[in-house]
């Protein structure tokens, strides 16, 4: 299986699932939909582009103005039903081409008002009125209708109830029977929608649209009333209807303003309790929403809102585009921005259609911008944990696990460009490698075997101590302590990890003694300042270390075999762990590629486990080697030879007591120096 740091999917669905059912449910929850109605109620506010009303209407109110007329008069709200004769005559006359009237007559009232009215408003083939689901006017019976059937040929009485959703506010119109329909001959047939406004009654009145007091018509339909009353006594509404075709029309400013305009009639003062609350405002005369309907109707119509199953099919693409912005990216840059892209889009998208016509609810695809993206955020970092385990598992098996938890803690801690660094490197190969290739060259496994339990058994030591492993040369080890962390002691941890892999070939050589494996282990160890970086070619990079440092410790390992030891250490390595392990000197080392010299020393062990004899021979090789250097040779000779019976198979202080022996009875040239030169690598 790939590693989850590789397949984000296998985490993906452990919240996306959620999420989109955290949408759904948002979707029809009460709380979305009072997102989308604000939203609705502030771009009907201030649309994006102002849909302008007919320029065939006008609205007149039962306004202050109309209450304080009449209240001279002695008359209060409700008024009697004569007024509201008054009024409709004196539009009829004024060359109104609809009188719409939002008052529902329902209540009985003195038989002669009531008589009044039904004649007055038959007669009045303009008047469309208002009605309840459950009845018409009182005084347009069911009875009243079917004896004078010719005014009641067509529809004259539309539905006033007003329909509002949870918050109380009306924002929908149900066009079929309404009285915005019924304003139309024939009357309007659509099912209607979300209506289009045009804003509150100001507004309106700023666009143009006449906003007129009733109470003038009001005065001027008097007049015509008493005379169509003396005309027809009985209030026969055919009777009334000859006497009315009789009358002159009014002239002057009042009628030209409603010549030839539908006119809404409602009430807007204070106290006749016709206001209601629509989304252009806190409270606006009732009549204003079926006049607001009637121009949708005459004009371009409602606004049409999406259905459910596209909202969510675009939430989803929404959502979609979120996850693929984010896909197999470790910034969250894109899928932020691509969020913030997206909700401006939803909104000003949302903005815009509304005035074309088209009401897509921005709640939902805004809810799941937001919740996409904290999904896409906590797979970020899920993913960033995940890798974080990768690189903590796979750099353990090269780096001390103390080290891994720095680097996991601080990425910042291996630079990807080089920077010089001091440390000390390592490097090991085995003697006897070729002899076991040809004990073995049958048995290949055998073999791999062999080498991976000496490199398992080397490697784990040094991870032990510190080390980063930088790589395997065949059976060789390159490893270097300091880098990519800091180390303290980073050379005193070094020689030790070195004396613990020289003791461990021991296990290894006892363990597969059946197959006549002798193995032994060279190493090279050299402290100072070296290049750390990622080097490699565009598909394959390796974090190594570079420099002379690096070099001259592959030549100690390779020098061992010249000294015949095990352990080789470069003279700054050396000093640097002096007084804590044994180390001694072997020559001032010049290797092939270099002029200068250096000291080289081979590590002896920790300087308190030294046995007696380890401690005599120490003592006179280094007298010995002292008066060497310092071309004291007869010295030299006495304590080195001394030394040699204390260690007699040990190569480098038999050549040296055989030098100064030598030299002591014939001297080297004056500008002699004690510098052993290598030729080969």
């Amino acid at each position: 299986m790939a590693p989850l740091s590789r397949n984000p999917r296998a985490i993906r669905w452990r919240w996306l699932l959620p999420v989109a059912l955290l949408v759904v449910v948002f979707h029809f929850s009460a709380f979305s939909q009072a997102l989308d109605r604000a939203f609705f109620d502030a771009s009907s506010r201030h649309p994006l582009r102002a849909t302008p009303p007919p320029g065939n209407s006008a609205l007149v109110l039962v306004d202050e103005q109309t209450l304080s007329a009449l209240s001279q008069q002695g008359l209060r709200w409700p008024f009697p039903r004569a007024i509201f004769a008054q009024l409709i005559v004196a539009l009829q006359q004024a060359g109104a081409a609809q009188v719409v009237v939002d008052f529902t007559f329902f209540e009985e009232t003195a038989t002669e008002q009531d008589q009044l009215l039904a004649a007055v408003a038959a007669a009045s083939p303009s008047v469309v009125l208002a009605r309840t689901s459950e009845r018409p006017p009182v005084f347009w019976s069911e009875t009243y209708r079917s004896v004078h059937p010719q005014f009641f040929s067509k529809a004259r009485t539309g539905f006033v109830e007003f329909t509002a959703d949870e918050d109380g506010v009306a924002r929908t119109y149900v066009v079929p029977g309404s009285l915005a329909a019924v304003a139309f001959d024939p009357p309007a047939l659509i099912p209607g929608g979300l209506i289009r406004w045009h804003g509150g009654l100001e507004q309106v009145r700023a666009q143009g649209v006449p906003v007129l007091s009733a109470a003038p018509y009001i005065a001027a339909g008097k007049p015509i009333l008493e005379h169509l009353i003396s005309s027809a006594p009985d209030l026969d509404p055919e009777a009334v209807a000859k006497a009315l075709a009789t009358e002159p029309y009014l002239s002057g400013e009042m009628a030209a303003v409603v010549r030839g305009r539908t006119v809404f009639i409602g009430a807007n003062a204070s106290g006749t309790f016709d206001v209601k609350p629509l989304p252009i405002g806190k409270v606006e005369p009732g009549v204003l929403l079926h006049w607001t309907a009637w121009t949708n109707l005459a004009g371009n119509g409602f606004i049409t809102a999406l259905s459910q199953p596209v909202v969510l099919l675009g939430t989803f693409l929404i959502m979609g585009l979120i996850i693929w912005a984010g896909h197999r990216r470790t910034s969250l840059v894109a899928p932020i921005a691509t969020a913030v892209i997206l909700s401006v889009l939803v909104l000003l998208g949302a903005y815009a259609a509304l005035s074309a016509g088209w009401y897509f609810r921005p709640a939902t695809p805004l809810a799941a911008v937001l919740l996409t993206l904290l999904g896409v955020v906590t797979e970020s970092y899920w993913l960033e944990q995940a890798r974080k385990r990768e690189i903590q598992s796979m750099f353990g098996a090269y780096v001390d696990p103390g080290v891994v938890a720095q680097l996991v803690k601080d990425p910042d801690a291996i630079r990807l460009r080089g920077e010089r660094r001091e440390a000390t490197v390592f490097f090991s190969d085995l003697a006897g490698f070729t002899d076991l290739s040809e004990k073995l060259q049958d048995y290949p496994e055998q073999m791999v075997e062999v080498i991976n339990a000496y490199l398992d058994a080397t490697s784990e030591c040094l991870l032990n101590h510190g080390a980063y492993v930088d790589k395997y040369i065949g059976d060789a080890v390159m490893a270097v302590f300091g880098v990519p962390s800091p180390l303290p002691d980073h050379a005193l941890a070094a020689c030790r990890a070195a004396l613990g892999a020289q003791k461990l070939i021991a296990g290894i050589n006892t363990r597969y003694a059946s197959l006549g494996v002798t193995l032994a282990v060279r190493i090279g160890l050299n402290t100072g300042e070296l290049i750390v970086g990622n080097v490699g070619s565009s598909r394959k990079k390796n974090y190594t270390v570079m420099g002379d440092t690096v070099n001259l410790a592959s030549r100690l390992e390779s020098a061992n075999k010249t000294f015949g030891t095990g352990i080789l250490l470069g003279d700054e390595t050396a000093r640097r762990v002096s007084g804590v392990l044994a180390t001694r000197p072997l020559a001032r080392l010049r290797v092939k590629g270099k002029q200068e010299a250096i000291e080289v020393h081979t590590l002896l062990g920790e300087a308190a486990d030294l046995t007696p004899g380890e401690r005599n021979f120490l003592a006179a090789y280094l007298a010995g080697y002292e008066a060497y250097v310092n071309r004291r040779f007869a010295e030299a000779a006495d304590a080195l030879a001394h030394a040699a019976s204390l260690m007699p198979h040990d190569l480098t202080t038999r050549r040296l007591r055989e030098e100064s022996a030598q030299y002591s009875l014939t001297p080297p040239s004056a500008d002699w120096e004690p510098i052993l030169t290598l030729e080969s690598k």
